[in-house]
């Protein structure tokens, strides 16, 4: 599998090139993300991974989730992508 840096929030709609607006996706993921034009499948992918952590009691896993979806949060980026810490 090939993993590709990708843009959260593209740079055709202003997007920087910094850490903060950065993910890492599968080839695959990240040629549909372009295709239907989302930027939440990271989003998504981090919501569903925090939840898992959280029911095996992974608390190492659960702070780096949590840090990543703050980060989304802080830009407000997908804000109707529901995440309950």
């Amino acid at each position: 599998m090939e993993l590709h840096a990708d843009h959260i929030k593209s740079k055709d709609l202003g997007g920087k090139a910094t850490l903060d607006n950065g993910q890492t996706l599968c080839s695959r993921c990240n040629f549909l993300k372009k295709k239907l034009g989302q930027t939440e499948i990271g989003k998504k992918m981090f919501v569903r991974l925090y939840n898992v952590a959280k029911k095996e009691d992974n608390k190492e896993l659960l702070q780096f989730c949590s840090e990543v979806l703050k980060v989304y949060k802080k830009h407000n980026i997908n804000g109707h992508i529901r995440w309950k810490k």
